[in-house]
């Protein structure tokens, strides 16, 4: 599924979670807000999520 997602307007945060950054409401170090829901992010996806959305 995750393959046929566009990589412009999806990413991975976690092993359970991919999620559409136009949803995104606000970010910290640790976690993602969509809807009014705060999502993990991992250690293993840290890295590369927080990269990807300080260049958004």
């Amino acid at each position: 599924m995750e393959a046929k997602l566009p990589q412009r307007d999806f990413i991975r945060i976690h092993r359970s979670y991919i999620i559409s950054l136009d949803k995104i409401q606000s970010f910290t170090n640790e976690e993602i807000t969509v809807n009014r829901k705060a999502l993990p992010i991992s250690r293993s996806y840290k890295k590369d999520v927080l990269n990807h959305l300080e260049n958004y």
